[in-house]
């Protein structure tokens, strides 16, 4: 009885101990399938205007990171992707954010604030953002979960708050503009260098920009 009333607490604290840290760092590791998912989907929608016509209007509802193919996109969804990217130069050369785009972000931050805790209790935070750079774009998806410790652990050293936290980070990437964009920039400098005769000295001078480049590196 003496053994049993010293050594069976201390069993039970063990297996809560253990029991808790599981979910912690099942939790954390939803978090972080969560923010790369969120990320890289909105990362989607900002390279690919109408991008979301392809997919459910509320975001992070499944457990997918892209739409299905299966059947393939129907013809109202094509029509709504070119209706969306096309339309102005903010859209085709993505210059700052519009309100579509706004939009959607803050629903993709609510939806990972509401759908990334896998229990009842604690306090999940979450926030997105895309940001603009000279030359390109990126996501940044960032979530936090606070809870306070149970007494169990508390007995043991282990601070009144534990806090979880994930982050993720997506450039905006679109192959197909890049290259479309630098045929457009060459055909446009050949243009310009033919109609005021300098057809000729630009080759000169990748030649030597060329060479001077060899001599350096």
């Amino acid at each position: 009885m003496v053994e049993a009333a010293l050594y069976f607490p201390i069993t039970i604290a063990i297996v809560m101990a253990i029991l808790y840290l599981g979910i912690y760092k099942l939790q954390e590791s939803y978090f972080f399938f969560q923010v790369q998912r969120a990320a890289s989907m909105l990362a989607r929608e900002v390279a690919y205007p109408g991008y979301d016509s392809f997919s459910v209007t509320a975001p992070l509802t499944d457990n997918t990171i892209d739409f299905s193919w299966e059947g393939s996109p129907s013809e109202t969804q094509v029509s709504a992707y070119y209706n969306a990217y096309n339309g102005s130069l903010s859209k085709i050369y993505r210059l700052g954010l519009d309100d579509q785009t706004q939009g959607r972000m803050q629903q993709y931050q609510d939806a990972l604030r509401k759908k990334s805790g896998l229990f009842s209790f604690g306090k999940t935070d979450a926030h997105m953002q895309v940001i603009n750079s000279f030359l390109s774009k990126s996501v940044q998806a960032e979530i936090s979960y606070s809870i306070q410790t149970p007494s169990i652990l508390r007995f043991i050293g282990v601070k009144n708050q534990i806090t979880l936290y994930a982050a993720a980070y997506q450039p905006v990437m679109n192959s197909t503009d890049l290259v479309r964009n630098v045929d457009l920039a060459v055909d446009l400098s050949n243009f310009l260098l033919k109609k005021f005769g300098l057809d000729g000295q630009a080759k000169k001078f990748i030649e030597k920009f060329n060479k001077v480049k060899d001599l350096l590196l």
